[in-house]
């Protein structure tokens, strides 16, 4: 396997940032929008809510938050085929190496390797619903409170996951 860092333009912000083969995003030396100097650097990186790996990137004072899979799979790899979504073969979102991606359709992305056992666990955990006066109800799994409710389950898993509050005016956490 060929380890050699390979730096590629980041389409539409060629001459400010480069990305590279091993899933690295740097700064190139330049002149900002107030006319300051701005050196070469490999920008930091910070996870979104579901794992992905991302960086802010500045053109004309707009800053853009891209994830870095995407702009290595755009600087490094075909997709003759249009395809839309960018896959990580190995399943760790963080690992951004170009050969660790692929560019897929959505269901394929949706239903590779062990999402879907992982997904099926995630929804087999006790789970608690409390009602707005603070009583408990205890349920095996996100599956079970939805159908016993009478709810949608993503707007469940949406609470536990911080997303939203409520839903159905029930608060739900884990019951572990």
């Amino acid at each position: 396997m060929n380890d050699k860092e390979i730096w590629k333009n980041v389409v539409g912000y060629e001459g400010l940032y480069q990305v590279s083969s091993l899933g690295r995003v740097r700064s190139l030396e330049h002149i900002d929008s107030n006319g300051h100097p701005v050196k070469e650097r490999i920008l930091a990186s910070f996870s979104n809510r579901n794992g992905y790996r991302k960086v802010n990137l500045y053109r004309d004072r707009n800053r853009k938050q891209v994830s870095i899979h995407r702009l290595v799979a755009a600087a490094f790899l075909d997709n003759p085929d249009n395809l839309p979504e960018v896959n990580h073969i190995d399943e760790d979102k963080s690992n951004n190496a170009v050969s660790n991606l692929e560019y897929c359709t959505v269901l394929y992305n949706n239903t590779y390797g062990t999402r879907l056992e992982r997904v099926a666990k995630a929804l087999e955990c006790p789970i608690c619903a409390i009602t707005s006066s603070g009583q408990r109800h205890y349920f095996d799994s996100v599956n079970e409170a939805a159908r016993v409710l009478g709810l949608k389950r993503q707007g469940i898993t949406n609470c536990l996951h911080g997303r939203r509050k409520h839903h159905g005016g029930f608060s739900f956490e884990l019951a572990v």
